[in-house]
């Protein structure tokens, strides 16, 4: 087996391996490039691999298929402009939620897998043999990789960390004699340069928001990813502790209606209410055929007066959604809970949501952890699993690895090939 990366060396996002044998082509993940936080307005850098995208050169050895980890968009970003004779393989349900987003924006299209992953269950391209674990990572469905061939053995982990909901998934992976002494680890290291750095459970984080929402005599509004399933699961938690009403919109409600019946949803869980945002609605009723991801909703909404006179309600927002609070709900002795990225908060709408708050003395509370791995868990993954060579991916401090676990750490370049 080869493996090429042919992005991923030194930089966070845009992921793109590249596994090969005599007989196969193999690609894990067709990420997009992040935007650079330092340099937003810098244009990203084109991935070049041949026979992978439409554009892209055409040789005698064709991809045998992709393989997308999960559905966030550094990791599936490219996958439009792949060829479409490539097969795709990906999890059932991070399927369903790309494909929902897919109906709500005007970023990408619909994708139509050729084999769903399934936990455990291997299958083979040609003579290569691949078995994806479910993995626990802030994407819903996501998964790691065994990939072996011709008695060589290499592990894939995709995005993963062990302090979310599926935290023991990722502890069987590493502990399962199966992948114990694989010749090569590619293993991602996004949190690496924080030193010693010490990840906030999700069951830890929603006790906070459960004591910031007692502390708030009026409607807490969340801003957060909807699909942070493992968050939005917290944040209900905290919501029925509290005795509030928990309120979706109707993207919300549609991503949740992909999820397993465990998941809180308008149809199972009564405590569950759905909202219509004005420009929303307009954008769906205007499309041809999209009227359906609303209607189907009609019979869990909180009807309009409910909306703007109640103060006890737990309401998952985006920042577009700035005038339906203001014109529409209460907002009276409110507050919010900031639930992303430290880092947006300089992009120009998180700022102008969140200072409308801050103009109406309203508490602003962030309340966050990492979809990636930390330390802890990088050292046991190391230590339980002994792989015989690392390399490192997905990080911008590699030799931070190097450092932690010397001379089986190989650094090497993007569009290097690398024998196992």
């Amino acid at each position: 087996m080869v493996i090429i990366i042919h992005r991923g060396t030194n930089q966070v996002g845009g992921s793109c391996i590249e596994v090969y044998t005599e007989q196969a082509r193999i690609i894990f993940d067709v990420g997009e490039e992040l935007p650079d936080k330092f340099q937003p307005e810098r244009e990203k850098k084109l991935l070049i691999v041949d026979d992978l995208f439409v554009n892209s050169k055409t040789t005698d050895r064709k991809i045998d298929g992709i393989i997308i980890s999960h559905n966030h968009g550094d990791h599936i970003g490219l996958i439009d402009s792949t060829r479409e004779d490539i097969p795709l393989f990906i999890g059932k349900t991070s399927a369903d939620v790309h494909n929902t987003i897919c109906d709500f924006t005007s970023k990408g299209e619909k994708i139509k897998p050729y084999k769903y992953l399934e936990h455990e269950k291997s299958f083979n391209i040609k003579d290569i043999e691949i078995t994806p674990f479910l993995i626990d990572h802030s994407a819903f469905d996501s998964y790691a990789f065994m990939i072996e061939s011709n008695d060589k053995k290499v592990l894939y982990t995709g995005d993963f960390r062990r302090h979310g909901a599926k935290g023991k998934l990722t502890e069987w992976f590493y502990k399962n004699p199966k992948t114990h002494n694989a010749n090569v680890l590619l293993i991602e290291g996004t949190n690496l340069y924080k030193e010693n750095y010490i990840a906030e459970t999700e069951i830890h984080l929603g006790k906070r928001a459960e004591e910031f929402m007692q502390q708030t005599k009026g409607n807490v509004f969340v801003l957060q990813s909807s699909a942070n399933i493992d968050r939005l699961v917290e944040i209900y938690k905290a919501a029925k502790h509290t005795k509030r009403l928990f309120l979706v919109d109707i993207f919300t409600a549609n991503i949740l209606a992909q999820m397993p019946d465990s998941i809180p949803n308008t149809k199972t869980f009564k405590d569950v209410k759905v909202f219509y945002p004005y420009w929303l609605t307009q954008h769906l009723f205007k499309e041809e055929n999209k009227n359906s991801l609303a209607n189907k909703f009609a019979k869990y909404k909180l009807e309009k007066s409910e909306l703007k006179q109640r103060t006890d309600l737990c309401v998952l927002v985006r920042e577009n959604m700035l005038s339906d609070i203001e014109k529409r709900m209460n907002y009276s002795e409110s507050s919010v809970i900031y639930s992303k990225w430290e880092g947006y908060k300089t992009d120009e709408k998180v700022e102008t949501f969140l200072n409308f708050f801050k103009k109406n003395n309203c508490a602003i509370e962030s309340i966050h952890t990492s979809g990636h791995a930390d330390t802890n868990t990088i050292n046991d993954f190391i230590k339980y699993s002994k792989p015989k060579k690392i390399i490192p991916v997905h990080t911008e401090t590699p030799e931070i690895y190097v450092k932690l676990f010397g001379d089986i750490v190989v650094e090497i370049k993007d569009s290097i090939e690398y024998m196992v």
